[in-house]
């Protein structure tokens, strides 16, 4: 069992002389079968002496052919038929620079111990190959290896072998997205919207939600998505729709983040009128900001885009000003809490 990402140290030389070690971390948390794999095949020392066979700059390097150890240069990347495959693990992660992915042939459950590395981003491959992995130092070794003197058949004409152990776990907690648009309580009469959140730098794969309740009971849409935003259509109009995302980093999936929402009105109005809403202005300023339209003896809190807290006061009447004056420019969230522990949450920007 991982409590994380696994890493390796993939060392690699050609004609006796190391070139260099390249670090990858494995994503249990989104490809176990081929974690488990790889895993097993270096406890082992399966790897070792087996050549990256198949160089194409500007697309990857593919490696971990057993043939590639002692057989003729003409079996490279044929494999062996006696290896057991693993299942196909289809995600909605991508294929950019730095991923690592499973090789197979046309069918889908056929891969073994080959892989390969992205030099640049392959988004044809999105969906139909089995990512599970990406590299985390030593990107320049690739580069070179992407870049070695090559035959037709893109075999390096000096044999580049690798020798791979495992080195520790990154145990690193993911992070709970930030959400950005459409502001929560926002209304329009477009049935579709954009939700935009702001991705975390560890951030492979985001489930988003959205829902017409805010428990989320019964869901209207619960789905994968490979990028910091998903359009979400067919909206209903005069409906009030609630949405959240968590994020999953390869080894550990985050919780979900606050619940924003948003309204759909009717054909022609532009906002939905909400007496309750918290109204601040101005907004964007230079620093100070004026909350109205509180509850007596709310509590306001202020954080920035990493979600740390920078404020946190309770307002003695309908109104409270924050000075943000001295604190970096850029966009900043803020929670208030009212004494019936109604919580509204919007952002602010700071110019």
């Amino acid at each position: 069992m991982f409590t994380g990402k696994p890493q390796y140290d993939i060392l690699t030389k050609r004609l006796g002389d190391t070139l260099g070690i390249t670090r990858v971390e494995l994503f249990p948390a989104i490809a176990p079968l081929h974690v488990n794999n790889f895993d097993s095949l270096v406890s082992y020392q399966f790897y070792d002496s087996t050549a990256f066979h198949r160089v194409i700059p500007g697309f990857m390097i593919q490696g971990g052919d057993p043939n590639s150890r002692s057989g003729p240069i003409s079996t490279w990347g044929l494999g062996d038929s006696t290896q057991p495959t693993v299942n196909a693990e289809f995600t909605v992660a991508k294929h950019l620079r730095g991923i690592l992915s499973a090789a197979r042939d046309t069918d889908p459950n056929s891969a073994n111990s080959q892989f390969f590395i992205c030099v640049a981003p392959a988004a044809w491959l999105n969906g139909l190959y089995s990512v599970y992995g990406r590299v985390v130092a030593g990107m320049n070794y690739v580069d070179t290896i992407v870049n070695a003197p090559r035959d037709i058949n893109d075999n390096p004409f000096d044999k580049i072998e690798m020798f791979v152990s495992y080195v520790g776990s990154n145990d690193t907690a993911a992070s709970i997205p930030l959400l950005n648009t459409p502001l929560s309580g926002s209304s329009s009469a477009s049935t579709a919207r954009v939700l935009k959140w702001f991705a975390p730098s560890d951030g492979i794969i985001y489930h988003v939600q959205v829902s017409l309740d805010s428990t989320f009971a019964t869901t209207y849409k619960s789905l994968d998505v490979g990028t910091n935003q998903y359009t979400v259509t067919g909206l209903l109009a005069g409906n009030k729709y609630y949405w959240r995302v968590n994020c999953n980093n390869g080894g550990n999936i985050s919780g979900y983040s606050a619940v924003w929402n948003f309204w759909v009105s009717g054909t022609g109005i532009d906002e939905h009128a909400d007496e309750n809403k918290i109204i601040v202005s101005p907004n964007p300023s230079t620093g100070k900001f004026l909350f109205s339209n509180l509850e007596n003896e709310s509590t306001i809190e202020i954080f920035d885009a990493l979600g740390k807290s920078v404020l946190k006061t309770t307002s003695d009447n309908n109104s409270c000003s924050i000075d943000l004056t001295g604190k970096a420019k850029g966009i900043y969230y803020f929670n208030i809490t009212d004494k019936n522990k109604n919580v509204q949450e919007g952002k602010i920007i700071v110019q």
